[in-house]
Parts: C-alpha cells; structure tokens; sequence
C-alpha cells in the first residue's frame, strides 16, 4: 500500500490542537476513556460524575509511558490523517515543492523525565535513509508549575539534511502530539454545565509520564451542547 503523500501544512494548526478534542467517537478517545475507567478503579474517587460549573479546576490525570504510548501513537495517526481503517498504512510522506520526508507515524514514541519531555519521530529520505529526530520540551513540574506553557529548542536533533528542512514541521508535529493527547484526556475525564468535555490547565512532565490537570471553560469560553 502506497504511504499518503500530504504537505506538512496540511496537518491541524497547533494553535487549534486543543480543539481536535470534541468529544466525537474515535480511536484515541475510546482509549483515553478505557484509561481512565482502569484509573476510576485504582483510584475511587479521584473522578467525578458531576458537572463541573465554569472555571473550575477538575482532577490532574496521570499518564504513565507504558499506558501513554499506544494514545500518543493513535493521536499521531489522527494528526496525520491516517485512516484507523487501513491497517499497515502507518508511514506519511510529506512533500513540499521536490523536497519529500517519510514519517513512520506507528513508530513515534515520548519518553519523559522530571519537567521535561521528548518526542521521537522515525523518518527516512533519499539524502540520509533512515533517521530518527528527537524533538525535546521542557514543561512544568513538581517543582516548577508552569501551566500548558513548554520551550523547545532552536532546532530538533537529528541529520542537518532533515532538520535544516522539516525541523519546524517536526517541532509542530511533536507538539500536536503531546498537547492534543492531554486534550483528548482531559476531555475523556468530565464534563462541564453545558455537557462539554474538561480542558487541559496545566501538564506536568515526571520520570514516570505526563500528569494533566483538567478545568471546565471559563464563561467567555462556554460551549453549549444543548
């Protein structure tokens, strides 16, 4: 099966990464709900039915590796169109005027430590063969809450050939990942007044994963289903 041919900005914006997390059934919400439904059982209580009123901060959602990198693998399908119907389909070939980039989308992990996160994305080209890029994020911790707020480096680290080229797009893609993962979490976690799904506040890097903290929308922010 041929890999999809896309242009890197045909991906979702990274500005509007939180709002792929609409609530519709797929892939990646299925299983932050199964996540999370294990969560319920280890941990009676941390989760609440009720609906929560506007701005308030609801539970902070632990997301270790082992469990986090099938979502995040789901999410970077979703991200790079890849239909959940095509098995075997997990490579995207970006393609911008001659310059083309294979991305081994069912091959990209995040490994985390403490306050800090790091993306690794599988690509191949004709100039180098096969590569890998490593895109890293420093985040809040325990330490040091810094709300959605991360810094990255200048440029990824991988072969100049690639960075020099696709670093900016990889950056963008790693972030998609990361921030519309917790999106879709948080959003799997509750709902708020108007029936909509809880938000990331804020994402906290440890040795073990990720933890997101889940809010409603504030009033000015109010998304009524009804």
């Amino acid at each position: 099966m041929p890999p999809r041919r896309v242009r890197p900005s045909e991906l979702p914006p990274l500005a509007g990464a939180i709002s792929v997390a609409a609530g519709d059934r797929d892939p990646v919400s299925e299983e932050c709900r199964r996540l999370l439904e294990l969560l319920r059982a280890r941990c009676p209580g941390l989760l609440s039915d009720r609906p929560f009123p506007a701005g308030e901060v609801g539970p902070e959602i632990p997301l270790d590796q082992e469990r986090g990198s099938g979502v995040y693998r789901l999410v970077a399908r979703q991200l790079a169109w890849l239909s959940d119907a095509r098995p075997g389909d997990g490579t995207v070939v970006w393609a911008r005027g001659d310059d083309e980039l294979a991305v081994e989308v069912d091959r990209v992990s995040v490994t985390t430590a403490e306050g800090a996160v790091a993306v690794d994305i599988p690509v191949r080209c004709d100039e180098v063969g096969e590569a890998t890029v490593r895109v890293r994020f420093a985040l809040g911790s325990d330490a040091r809450p810094a709300g959605l707020l991360a810094t990255t480096d200048e440029r990824p680290f991988g072969p100049p050939e690639i960075v020099d080229v696709w670093g900016e797009a990889l950056t963008a893609f790693a972030w998609q990942i990361v921030l519309t993962t917790a999106a879709k979490l948080a959003d799997a976690t509750g709902r708020d007044a108007d029936g909509a799904g809880l938000i990331p506040a804020a994402l906290r890097a440890t040795d073990g994963g990720i933890a997101v903290l889940t809010m409603a929308r504030h009033s000015l922010d109010r998304r009524r289903l009804t």
